[in-house]
């Protein structure tokens, strides 16, 4: 099949896998949907959300890091966008 042999132990490719994990910490973060945009202007909303184009005031608990770049919507925000 020619797969390459690996470079790394067995144990040494799981931490590095472990190393990729989100910390088991929660920080508090408020919702990031600005109404019909995102916080940071990057993505616009394709449907109308329940608080219209006022900014959402739900606040929860992620694993995400406020530092990190990612968009984190509450649950009602991120099911309209999905669904």
């Amino acid at each position: 099949m020619n797969l390459p042999l690996p470079r790394l132990c067995p144990n040494c490719r799981h931490y590095q896998r472990i190393k990729q994990r989100n910390p088991l910490k929660l920080w508090k973060r408020k919702c990031m949907c600005g109404g019909s945009t995102s916080d940071n202007g990057i993505y616009k909303n394709t449907i109308e959300h329940f608080h219209g184009d006022q900014p959402c005031l739900n606040e929860f608990e992620t694993t995400y890091s406020p530092d990190r770049k990612e968009i984190v919507y509450c649950e009602k925000c991120y099911l309209a966008e999905v669904i």
